[in-house]
């Protein structure tokens, strides 16, 4: 079945099926670990999975949809707005020789499936995109049957992290997505990397919730005593936020929000806990504090040099400004992924660096 797609899921599937691809089968199998370490660190055994039939309700590259059919479902339907993800997924299901898989292409906006059609429903990163947080998360909850379990993910509000991409997204915002990737790839930048800026920079609504607000939500779909997971990978906000000092917790803004949760009760009806979804919002209300807005200082220093460069090098503008935007993401994802405290001197320290490299090559160009 053909899907007819809005401009904005064009966009969507060009930025998430184009990165997705790119993966190597070892750089794939590293992916999958992420999940894998989510799982264990919460507690959560990974044959909760054998003989469930799954949805992987928006599947990327596949990862969860191989996680799933390793760890022994019966049949695992991956759906996808792109093409390219649905054949990506399947070209790696085959690759493992396994035959409980089956992708098709599908918006979650309308899943040709019954109610109860499935006894786990796994969403990861997907539903925030889709420009109807709230009217997906509903549309998946009634795929599941009573006491089936949704592992579902959505961004964190606020944040460090959030902060530095919303200032990328608007330094990038003449750019074409396909000529990033091109860019990207020419500076031989980890294609890990490149899958998760791109996604990041580019995909069209980017939507943000609190925690409080999604637990709320599931309620009122039937997820009875819904509570968030606290634990991940070493770089994710929620674990970083676990025993962090005050400042640490400011700084990763409402930590990833991340849910495993049982059916247990029948939807209330009620849509008053509705997820925030304004066209140009940002999903939840949430202002940062000064922990996370001191950089501003910093951030306007690098665009003013970055400008000063486009000048002196004209046509070679944009190459520029995809670099120093990798450099400025660079610095915040290495500081996440590096043990203790997040050190927002040397984040300061890094962004002054990049400026002072910008002012130089101008200078060597003739500006």
């Amino acid at each position: 079945m053909t899907v007819k797609l809005t401009e904005k899921e064009q966009i969507t599937t060009i930025v998430f099926g184009d990165t997705f691809a790119l993966y190597s089968p070892e750089e794939f199998d590293e992916f999958v670990g992420f999940l894998k370490t989510r799982f264990e660190r919460n507690g959560i055994p990974l044959n909760v999975f054998e003989g469930a039939r799954c949805l992987d309700a928006g599947c990327g590259g596949g990862r969860a949809t191989i996680l799933m059919a390793e760890a022994g479902a019966s049949e695992v339907v991956a759906l996808d707005l792109s093409e390219t993800n649905v054949e990506t997924t399947r070209m790696r299901a085959q690759q493992r020789g396994l035959g409980n898989v089956v992708a098709h292409q599908a918006s979650l906006l309308e899943v040709p499936y019954e109610d109860g059609s499935f006894d786990i429903v796994w969403s990861n990163g997907v539903l925030h995109h889709t420009g109807d947080t709230d009217g997906s998360l509903k549309e998946i909850a009634r795929l599941l049957k009573p006491g089936g379990w949704m592992w579902l993910y959505l961004y964190g509000s606020g944040g460090i992290y959030w902060h530095m991409v919303d200032w990328v997204r608007d330094t990038l915002k003449d750019v074409d997505v396909s000529e990033c990737i091109a860019q990207l790839r020419l500076q031989n930048v980890p294609v890990r990397r490149i899958a998760e800026w791109i996604d990041d920079w580019f995909v069209p609504v980017l939507q943000r919730y609190t925690v409080e607000d999604v637990r709320k939500r599931l309620e009122e779909l039937g997820f009875e005593d819904a509570s968030a997971l606290t634990r991940g990978t070493h770089y994710d906000t929620s674990e970083r936020r676990v025993g962090g000092t005050d400042e640490e917790i400011e700084l990763m803004g409402d930590g990833d929000v991340r849910f495993w949760s049982q059916k247990t009760v029948a939807p209330s009806g009620s849509d008053d806990a509705r997820l925030p979804d304004a066209p140009d919002g940002k999903g939840s209300f949430w202002t940062d504090g000064p922990a996370v807005t001191r950089i501003d200082p910093s951030l306007t220093q690098v665009r003013e040099s970055l400008e000063q460069l486009e000048k002196a090098r004209g046509s070679e503008a944009h190459a520029y400004r995809i670099m120093v935007c990798g450099l400025v993401h660079s610095q915040v994802r290495t500081l996440l992924e590096t043990e203790g405290p997040f050190d927002v001197d040397v984040l300061e320290a890094r962004l002054g660096e990049i400026a002072e490299l910008c002012d130089a090559f101008a200078a060597l160009s003739g500006a």
